[in-house]
């Protein structure tokens, strides 16, 4: 076979699992879709607070007073508030606009997964089971099916790993402010990745990068991630500061039998698994434990001779992992200032376990 024979093959081989990836999130999709439109008055649970206020779009005049609505309002990210008010010019209700995103949401996410797990390992068949883990993930969990803020965090955070690997400077750009734009928090994920793109590994010790344009990649992208987060801090808040743990300890609400329990008596669950305070909650689906082997396979390279193709962009899943933990703690310490700190490990974790494994 000659080279030019190969290289179709492959070509044609990446093509057809990746077709196929998009196939599984079309089914998911259609699955979700099945369940939303199931009877007349189905709403997602997250969608009742993040998009009912949204119908105010096709009727200013709704929910006169309403402290809740204003409150939701406020606090709606201004490109997730812009894209419901873009569709409501259209007469497209909020509602049924939420119930239709997710199958876009779920695409877009198994067509970057699948790129991202092809940079850590190229083999179309890996970078398949890939992205069937991540879809996985997210149709396991309420995050894209909510079509709410947090449901545009992971096509969007696997944009910008696919770019930064490819070291595509404006893209990778793009994808800071938009999710700035959709889910503000993560932009301090994306930074802390940025941060540690400077640090190598080698002989036995760090080292840091001495190629110049590393340095002006991190600086282009830690610039719009400053700019794209300046107008939430100088924003004022109608509804006041942001709860400190002190006056949250005092409230029922926070309490173990609470609306929103945080602090709960068992040390264990708080810290691993608890919904909110752990740093993994909701460990599912369980497939994703599989990720977990990868430290143990990269032993045996002569039993899984595939781990020789892994990338050096696979030192990206232990940047995640850093700036998951690093901000796990801090928004311990800071509590509620970076909101929960669940939520930086959650996602982050979830999708470093899911990475493709190699075949022995």
């Amino acid at each position: 076979m000659n080279l030019m024979t190969a290289t179709k093959v492959s070509r044609s081989n990446l093509t057809f699992w990746f077709s196929f990836s998009l196939m599984v999130a079309v089914i998911c999709g259609i699955l979700a879709l099945q369940q939303a439109f199931s009877t007349e008055y189905v709403v997602q649970d997250d969608a009742r607070q993040h998009v009912f206020w949204m119908r105010r779009f096709l009727d200013p005049a709704l929910f006169p007073n309403d402290r809740i609505a204003d409150y939701f309002q406020s606090v709606a990210p201004w490109g997730y508030t812009n894209v419901y008010r873009f569709f409501a010019t259209f007469g497209i209700d909020p509602l049924l606009l939420s119930k239709l995103l997710p199958m876009a949401l779920g695409l877009v996410t198994a067509a970057y997964g699948f790129g991202v797990c092809y940079e850590l390992l190229p083999v179309p068949f890996a970078a398949f089971l890939g992205t069937l883990l991540i879809e996985q993930v997210v149709w396991t969990h309420d995050d894209i099916a909510s079509a709410s803020p947090r449901g545009f965090m992971p096509p969007i955070f696997l944009a910008f790993l696919y770019y930064l690997m490819h070291r595509q400077l404006v893209p990778c750009l793009v994808t800071i402010a938009l999710e700035g734009l959709f889910y503000p928090q993560y932009v301090f994920v994306f930074s802390g990745i940025i941060l540690l793109q400077p640090l190598r590994w080698e002989q036995g010790r760090f080292k840091l990068s001495t190629e110049e344009k590393d340095y002006w990649f991190c600086s282009a992208a830690l610039a719009v991630a400053f700019l794209v987060m300046l107008p939430y801090a100088l924003t004022a808040n109608d509804y006041g500061p942001t709860i400190t743990a002190t006056e949250a300890r005092g409230l029922a609400e926070f309490s173990e039998d609470g609306r929103s329990k945080f602090f709960i008596q068992d040390t264990w669950a708080f810290w691993l698994y608890a919904e909110r305070s752990g740093v993994f909650p909701a460990f599912r689906p369980v497939t994703i434990a599989i990720g977990g082997f990868l430290p143990l396979l990269l032993r045996f390279p002569d039993r899984f001779p595939l781990i020789r193709q892994i990338t050096d962009h696979s030192r990206i899943l232990l940047q995640i992992v850093a700036t998951a933990l690093g901000l796990f703690l801090v928004a311990h310490l800071l509590l509620f200032k970076l909101h929960l700190p669940s939520r930086y490990t959650a996602y982050t974790l979830r999708f470093t376990l899911r990475s493709p494994l190699p075949s022995p």
